[in-house]
């Protein structure tokens, strides 16, 4: 097939940031236009052969970009394929046509079992008069005397044809200055890895690759970026408090001596918004996970009062101290309920855990500044990730005594063998679950488990739910059904007490909570959600508030919380731990409602927005809050959680006991007001 290479596209021309980078080694068009890989290639694909498997297929296609067959991938089907490098470690061009789609492609290059380095691969602005688009990243060090594997993957959400793969030497061995994979001592380590390097699982992976080339017009791109933040970032809280740290970072990109430098400086400035529906995320995550993690840790930490340790280590004054919750018998550390976690590489690990904004793309965010919770339920992944050490307090369940404190190395921990299978848990904030039919694992997912809790006796008649999800689309799809199965049988049963155990709440819409809302809240207007409106609005105040909420609440758009005919004779109890967005408003809709209590340690995260979701080729993506939300009486409350009615910590004797502190103090207030 004969055509017309068009030739670059600026940066900043484009809403899609089609990159401009700086001309490598590449196939080229003759003077007839056809297709010729680049001589130096050392591994092509063109796809006369069949296709590597994953569902792909090869088709003849007579706008074949090279030789007369294309591959074809669709969202259901994946295509990989092995290129392999010379024996010598050099850097090098990896390179690839799509068309008819977008596609999320990565060289993956092995040192071992799993993938040790991912290139994500990028528009580099090269498109062709037919529409093939070239997707490439540069300067990719691989040390081919050592890689088991170097291996081209795609992956299509639609569908899409691709064509003409290659893989060039384009460079020497200058990225390879600090040795291939170099053991590191965590991620604050900062000698052991070279520029352009991240410390993951006590090894220096190169990172520079996760990102596109710095674009020639750098600076456009940077200012673009920034004003796409300062216009589409609504939560008004917010943008008062973290705004101008977030410019600080985009400021920077100007600066940048490398990709990862200037990319992540954006990535970072999202990051910093400090706000429950805005965070970042890539391809790279996404594949080390496909991998399975090389250092499980089955076992889950919460926030708590570490009331037997005190003494052995003393509280610290700005973080609630973390315990274990639970734990699996297998790969836990030996840690087992009641432990306590004191420090992660010498820091409280909250401090520690915040430390990693600058590295962690996928960090857990809150959209108050008060609470945690995000971060202690992932804390186990990120000390297998990136930590050296960490002191432990281990107790005795017998005898009720705490010993010394003691420093578990991390990095010298072996990483098992990919597929190794082992006993795991799910973090969800429950140190125990209470309904028959609840997993031992604590693994809930969408589900929604329901009936009698486990302490009720058939007189007192004590219902409960646990589930994490609000989704529903609606009221009947998602977690709808259910959840109005589980009033029903409050209702059919004549329920005398509910304890609802969403202490993981994963958020989802606001139909979810109307469900709950209408079998114990008296109807009232709730709040006024909207958009960002202009580019210049900024925290309003009170009154102006006010005046939103009743010309919303006059023209019917104001949400509406609770029914005409709730059942308020029985005690409606709510946990809460971990939480955003929907979840968010369950508590809110709960304020003030009479014979309803919440309990939890601490406001929930103040996530009272909605999101848009953003991707750059699926490598680089970023979701961002967008608006705020009004309450009937003026305030915004995006970044305010919900304070609990009972403030009640887990405590560590509780724990080490076997009780769950948040749910006895729920359990014991409704039994204290059981319906007649």
């Amino acid at each position: 097939m004969r055509q017309r290479l068009l030739g670059h596209v600026s940066a900043a021309a484009l809403v899609a940031l089609v990159l401009a980078q700086r001309t490598a080694r590449a196939g080229m068009f003759d003077d007839s236009g056809a297709f010729v890989f680049d001589q130096a290639a050392v591994a092509t694909a063109d796809f006369e052969e069949p296709a590597s498997d994953g569902g792909a297929h090869t088709t003849e296609d007579a706008r074949a970009l090279s030789g007369s067959h294309v591959a074809r991938i669709s969202s259901s089907s994946a295509l990989r394929v092995p290129l392999g490098a010379p024996a010598e470690a050099r850097t090098y061009r990896v390179s690839a046509w799509i068309r008819e789609g977008e596609v999320a492609a990565d060289l993956e290059i092995s040192y071992g079992d799993r993938v040790s380095d991912v290139a994500t691969l990028y528009p580099t602005g090269r498109i062709t008069s037919d529409g093939w688009v070239e997707l490439a990243n540069e300067h990719i060090p691989i040390d081919g005397a050592r890689a088991s594997a170097v291996e081209l993957s795609m992956y299509a959400p639609d569908k899409a044809a691709v064509d003409a793969v290659e893989l060039v030497p384009d460079g020497g061995l200058e990225k390879l200055a600090h040795g291939a994979h170099a053991s590191c001592s965590g991620v604050t380590d900062a000698v052991s890895c070279g520029l352009g390097q991240v410390c993951l699982w006590s090894e220096c992976r190169n990172a520079s690759n996760w990102v596109p080339p710095i674009p020639v017009d750098r600076d456009a791109v940077a200012d673009y970026l920034a004003a796409r933040v300062r216009l589409l970032f609504g939560p008004f809280a917010e943008r008062s408090q973290d705004l101008a740290f977030a410019e600080i970072a985009l400021d920077q990109m100007k600066l940048a001596a490398d990709p990862l430098t200037y990319w992540n400086g954006f990535l970072l400035a999202i990051r910093r918004l400090h706000d429950g529906h805005t965070s970042t995320s890539g391809l790279p995550d996404y594949v080390f996970g496909r991998d399975g993690n090389p250092r499980p840790i089955a076992a889950c930490f919460l926030e708590g009062d570490s009331d037997l340790t005190h003494a052995t280590a003393p509280k610290d004054p700005d973080y609630l101290d973390v315990l274990v919750s639970h734990a699996s018998a297998d790969h836990a550390l030996g840690l087992a309920p009641g432990d306590r976690l004191v420090h992660v590489d010498g820091q409280h690990p909250i401090a520690w855990a915040r430390s990693l904004i600058t590295v962690h793309w996928g960090l857990e965010p809150t959209s108050n500044h008060s609470s945690f919770a995000e971060l202690a339920s992932t804390l186990r992944g990120l000390i297998s990730r990136y930590a050296t050490t960490i002191d432990v307090i281990h107790c005795n369940a017998d005898t009720m005594a705490c010993g010394d404190v003691e420093t578990i190395s991390i990095d010298a921990l072996p990483p098992l063998p990919k597929g190794t299978a082992i006993q795991n848990v799910s973090c969800d904030n429950r140190p125990l679950r209470h309904l028959a039919s609840s997993p031992a694992d604590h693994a809930t997912g969408d589900a929604v488990y329901r009936g009698l809790v486990a302490e009720s006796s058939a007189s007192e008649r004590v219902y409960g739910i646990e589930w994490e999800s609000l989704y529903t689309t609606n009221g009947s799809d998602g977690v709808g059904a259910d959840l109005s199965l589980a009033v029903a049988e409050w209702k059919s049963q004549s329920a005398r007490g509910v304890i609802l155990d969403h202490r993981m709440g994963f958020g989802g819409t606001i139909l979810g909570p109307q469900i709950l809302w209408n079998f114990a809240i008296p109807s009232h207007a709730l709040d006024y959600y909207e958009d960002r409106q202009h580019a210049e609005d900024e925290q309003p105040s009170l009154d102006d508030g006010f005046a939103k909420f009743q010309m919303a609440q006059m023209a019917g758009k104001a949400d509406l919380a609770g029914s005409q005919h709730p059942v308020t004779n029985v005690p409606v109890a709510l946990l809460l731990t971990q939480d955003v967005s929907a979840s968010d408003w369950l508590a809110l809709g709960m304020s003030g409602a009479p014979n309803v209590r919440r309990f939890a340690p601490f406001p929930t995260n103040g996530g009272f927005s909605t999101r848009y979701g953003f991707g750059y080729w699926l490598g680089m993506n970023f979701v961002i809050a967008v608006g705020d939300t009004y309450a009937a009486d003026g305030r915004t409350l995006n970044g305010h959680g919900v304070e609990p009615d009972v403030v009640v910590l887990p405590t560590q004797s509780d724990l080490l006991a076997g009780k769950d502190t948040v749910y006895e103090a729920a359990l014991a207030w409704v039994r204290e007001h059981l319906a007649p």
